[in-house]
C-alpha cells in the first residue's frame, strides 16, 4: 500500500519478497532482535498475534506503538489492505488492488467443473509433530473454492490446538483421500526428512491412493501455508494445476 517498511523479521525456510530484501533484518520471525528494533526508531511496529504479544512491554517502555495482526485468510487480506491504506493515505489503491485480486480468483473458480468435489487431507509437517489441518490455513481456503471436500472436517480437533486433529495413519488410510497435501512448517529440507522417515518409511502409507496414483504434494508454504498477500491468485492457481491439469495445465508437485 505504498508504506515505509524499514525493517523485517524473516521465517524459517520463508521467501523474501524482492521489495523487502533491501531493508534491515530484526531477526527471526520467532526471536526478533529487540535492541536492533528499537535503534531504528520505528514509527510503529506490526506483527503476528501467533508470534509477538511478548513484544508489547518492552515496546511500550521505549514509547513505540505496536499493532498485532492475524492474517490468516483472504477474508482478513481484504481487511488489512484497507487498513493499511488508511495507514498509509492510499486507500484508493487498496480498493482498486483488492478489486483486481478478486476478479483474477473468480476467472481461475469459474473454470472449475461443475459437480466435481475431490476429497484431501492437509497436513503439517514441522520439527516436532505431524497433524491434520482443519481450518484457519491459506490451503484449506483455497482448496474449498476449487470444491474440494476435506475429508478429515470430521476429525475430533486437538485440545492445544483446536483448528488442527492429532495424526493418525490408520485414521487417514480408513478416510483414503483423493488428495494427500503436505505444509512444512519451517526449513523445507528438515520437513522432507520427517515425511521420508515417518511418513513414506510406513506400508501404510505406500496403500493410500493419493499416493499410489502420485496426488500427494509438498505445498509451496509462501503460497498456500503463510498469508500470500496479493498473490492470493497465484496460491489458487496453483492448486488448481494441481487437482485439475487438464484445465490450468500441470503443476509443480511433488
Amino acid at each position: 500500500m505504498d508504506g515505509t517498511a524499514i525493517a523485517r523479521a524473516t521465517s524459517t525456510g520463508g521467501a523474501v519478497p524482492e521489495e523487502a530484501k533491501s531493508i534491515e533484518d530484526v531477526g527471526n520471525m520467532t526471536s526478533v532482535n529487540t535492541e536492533k528494533l528499537l535503534s531504528l526508531k520505528p514509527d510503529l511496529v506490526m506483527g503476528s498475534t501467533a508470534f509477538h504479544r511478548d513484544l508489547a512491554s518492552v515496546l511500550e517502555a521505549s514509547g513505540v506503538p505496536l499493532a498485532l495482526f492475524n492474517l490468516s485468510t483472504y477474508e482478513d487480506l481484504r481487511e488489512k489492505a484497507l487498513l493499511f491504506g488508511k495507514l498509509a493515505g492510499t486507500e484508493t489503491k487498496a480498493s482498486e488492488a483488492l478489486a483486481k485480486l478478486q476478479g483474477q480468483i473468480e476467472e481461475l473458480t469459474a473454470k472449475v467443473p461443475t459437480g466435481s468435489s475431490p476429497s484431501f487431507i492437509m497436513l503439517n509437517v514441522t520439527p516436532s509433530s505431524i497433524s491434520v489441518q482443519l481450518e484457519n490455513t491459506v490451503g484449506l481456503e483455497v482448496a474449498n473454492l476449487l470444491h474440494m471436500n476435506n475429508v478429515a472436517a470430521t476429525l475430533t480437533p486437538s485440545q492445544k490446538s483446536p483448528t488442527t486433529a492429532p495424526f493418525s495413519m490408520e485414521k487417514i488410510v480408513e478416510l483414503d483421500p483423493d488428495y494427500v497435501f503436505l505444509l512444512i512448517h519451517g526449513a523445507r529440507e528438515e520437513g522432507e526428512k520427517i515425511i521420508e522417515t515417518d511418513l513414506a518409511s510406513q506400508p501404510a502409507w505406500a496403500s493410500l491412493r493419493a499416493v499410489k496414483e502420485q496426488h500427494m504434494a509438498i505445498l509451496p508454504s509462501d503460497l498456500l501455508l503463510s498469508n500470500p498477500g496479493f498473490r492470493f491468485n497465484e496460491s489458487v492457481e496453483y492448486l488448481a494445476k494441481l487437482v485439475y491439469p487438464d484445465i490450468f495445465g500441470h503443476g509443480n508437485g511433488n
